[in-house]
């Protein structure tokens, strides 16, 4: 999503751009911006879709379910990585960076986004099990 301006040398990069969690866990998702010379970085923020051209973006560090959970590692050159701890159900979302620059034509949010599903863990047994017998137990992640 472009707000203002086009070009190769405006982008937003997430790697990987899917991601899978454990609830409670931390995930960090890493980014990188770019955007041309003559342009100074004013704001930075990670937002969550979907994403709506009329509204205006939420910064998840304003936002009471995120802000004590959400650390931004990047800074305000070309990384944009974030780290979420205690992740949850649902915080399953794709998550968008996006920066605004000294320009008005200089505001631009990541296109493609990145994805994050959070799952929990099943417990696998036998249908059967009597007391006194010896059990294999398999833990794996539910199904998303």
């Amino acid at each position: 999503m472009i707000s203002g301006v086009s070009g190769d040398d405006w982008g937003v990069s997430y790697s990987p751009s899917h991601i899978c969690a454990l609830k409670d866990s931390t995930v960090i998702m890493r980014c990188t911006y770019k955007y041309p010379t003559g342009y100074q970085i004013m704001k930075v923020f990670w937002t969550k879709g979907p994403i709506l051209r009329a509204v205006e973006l939420l910064d998840l560090s304003n936002d009471p379910e995120y802000s004590q959970r959400l650390q931004y590692l990047g800074d305000k050159q070309q990384n944009c990585t974030v780290r979420l701890s205690h992740v949850t159900l649902k915080d399953s979302h794709m998550y968008y960076f996006r920066f605004i620059t000294d320009k008005a034509d200089g505001k631009w949010t990541g296109e493609s986004g990145g994805t994050l599903n959070v799952t929990d863990l099943q417990v696998e047994s036998p249908e059967r099990v009597t007391e006194g017998d010896s059990v294999n137990l398999r833990c794996k992640a539910a199904a998303l």
